[in-house]
């Protein structure tokens, strides 16, 4: 039903695909260094239409009330979405961005910006471009800001922060620029559900393509709540990064560093280090998770992880964390004096 009803807001927002006439919105961040700090605004502090607490519209005036609101708020938000072409030029790598601050700072997806202090250039909706240098990206969970060169200008169009992390079942809105700009077309909105959402990752039905890598995710009051990262096989598995991923870790950022964190995959497994001073000795296995699932067994002695050397839980931890789940690792044991090869798909951490 869901993916029937994405599919017809599609087609009923015909025109609401294509750039709409946009006004300037208020500046929303107060000083980059101090990180972000989301304005409520006076469009948050009124209710929604009632037709976002249902799991779908039941006629065609709450089908309507949908497309009333996105077709008012979608302005705004296309003003604030741009495209990056990293390398400065357009040509290279083409890529989504949102500007979240007055003073021209922009959420990207680490593996559009790539490494700080590359050159970028930054088109608007209104089809001008500016120069533009990447920031800090955090590249485990594909995470990166972007600014304008420019340091005197202070009134770009800046899009809202969520303060609170989406809600699974919340209404969506991805805005992207898949396949570069296109100045016949603009931006494009696919409307959508938030299926799962955690520290690590928000997933949705709001399909994604090529170039929308960086865009951003807004919640039906207009705020980010995250940015378009990976594009899943089916439509129901589109994976962004939630918000909170660049509020934890904004100095970072803002400060040009180039850092991983945890990516939130789980093996499911405790250990000690083993008696001989080599490996992990298994000690305990969670049900149902990834190393019971895959034969691991309590006595066992995990020797490697990737290939690198196990010393202790907290380190094959971290070397977990630079898979993601759903991913396989590659494991060597010892059990029985026989070496053995296992390779567990990987769930995601509950906490």
């Amino acid at each position: 039903m869901q993916n029937h009803f994405t599919r017809l807001l599609s087609c009923i927002f015909g025109g609401a695909l294509v750039l709409l006439v946009v006004t300037m919105a208020e500046p929303v961040f107060a000083q980059e260094s101090a990180g972000p700090r989301p304005r409520t605004l006076t469009a948050s502090e009124r209710p929604l239409p009632s037709v976002f607490t249902l799991p779908a519209p039941r006629n065609g005036a709450e089908l309507k009330a949908i497309q009333d609101h996105v077709t008012q708020q979608f302005p705004t938000w296309a003003e604030s979405t741009v495209n990056l072409a990293v390398g400065g030029r357009r040509g290279a790598a083409q890529g989504s961005g949102v500007i979240v601050s007055p003073e021209g700072l922009i959420l990207t997806a680490a593996h559009v910006s790539g490494a700080p202090g590359q050159p970028v250039t930054i088109t608007t909706h209104d089809g001008k471009s500016y120069p533009g240098i990447t920031l800090g990206r955090n590249t485990t969970l594909d995470a990166s800001l972007v600014r304008f060169e420019d340091p005197s200008r202070r009134d770009w169009p800046a899009a809202p922060v969520a303060m609170k992390a989406a809600v699974e079942g919340d209404w969506c809105a991805v805005l992207g620029h898949p396949g570069g700009y296109q100045s016949d077309r603009g931006v494009v909105l696919r409307l959508g559900r938030v299926i799962l959402q955690n520290k690590w990752l928000i997933q949705t039905d709001c399909e994604l393509i090529g170039g929308d890598s960086g865009g951003p995710l807004f919640n039906m009051r207009g705020e980010v709540i995250g940015i378009n990262t990976r594009i899943g096989e089916s439509t129901e598995f589109n994976i962004h990064v939630p918000i909170e991923v660049y509020t934890r870790d904004w100095k970072r950022l803002v400060d040009s560093e180039d850092f991983r964190t945890h990516s939130g995959a789980y093996l499911g497994l405790s250990g000690v280090p083993a008696p001989s001073g080599e490996g992990l000795l298994v000690e305990k296995l969670t049900p149902g998770e990834a190393a019971e699932n895959q034969g691991i067994r309590v006595g066992d002695i995990l020797l490697t992880c990737q290939g690198e050397k196990i010393t202790d839980l907290a380190q094959l931890t971290e070397l977990i964390g630079r898979r993601f789940p759903g991913q396989t690792a590659q494991i060597t044991l010892r059990r029985n004096g026989e070496t053995l090869t296992v390779t567990p798909r990987l769930g995601m951490r509950r906490e």
